[in-house]
């Protein structure tokens, strides 16, 4: 898998940022980790008036990451240094997306509880989760395929990101299903959602940004 990522040129993206600053705009982009440890790309990112930025973290454990990328194990790698990240981020006042995927090999029953307590622990603004999706004519696809792990082949209505139309390990689809059941009954609720908010502006406030105090981020 290949993420969208803005900022994977740290120069260009610099050079957007001071190029979008004047129009007076908030905007919303898609990256990876990495930008945290650019200090001057973040303070220019949130005076471009980028509010907030997607980041694909999939797992809050490293074993499960291993190898889910067609050409580097940049995820896995990073794996170790995504609470930092997201803290150093959001400290810049700029929030968090981050996205998690159900389901892949190696994940257990224990990923719910451990997704939710990432998101809670850390603060994330939003969190997007959905369930691996093997699109047919994909890599992944053809590899499930061959293993027999298919539920129903060519069901192109069954891709939604939300349906189960795979057999996970060491998971059960139903057990991926109510999983999934389960993580958005307690990641999306009110009360959740606010107290995942209010730990941004206390992160932000931390970060020693003195227009932390009354700042609204349109979600």
């Amino acid at each position: 898998m290949d993420d969208d990522n803005t900022f994977v040129d740290k120069q260009w993206g610099k050079e957007l940022c001071e190029t979008m600053r004047p129009l007076g705009v908030k905007w919303f982009t898609e990256t990876d980790i990495t930008v945290a440890d650019d200090e001057e790309l973040l303070e220019l990112m949130h005076r471009a008036g980028c509010r907030q930025v997607l980041i694909g973290l999939e797992s809050p454990k490293r074993g499960p990451l291993e190898g889910i990328e067609m050409h580097a194990n940049r995820k896995a790698f990073w794996n170790p240094r995504y609470a930092d990240a997201v803290e150093r981020i959001q400290s810049h006042g700029v929030t968090v997306n981050g996205c998690f995927i159900l389901g892949l090999d190696g994940q257990d029953t224990s990923a719910f509880a451990e997704i939710l307590d990432f998101a809670t622990t850390h603060g994330l603004y939003d969190v997007q989760v959905t369930v691996l999706t093997a699109f047919p004519g994909t890599p992944l696809y053809c590899r499930l395929l061959r293993e027999g792990r298919i539920l129903q082949p060519g069901r192109w209505d069954l891709c939604t990101l939300f349906d189960v139309n795979f057999q996970p390990a060491p998971l059960t689809p139903d057990e991926l299903r109510q999983g999934l059941y389960w993580l958005a009954e307690r990641l999306y609720n009110a009360d959740a959602t606010r107290q995942r908010r209010k730990k941004f502006y206390t992160q932000w406030r931390d970060g020693q940004h003195p227009k932390a105090v009354g700042m609204e981020v349109e979600s």
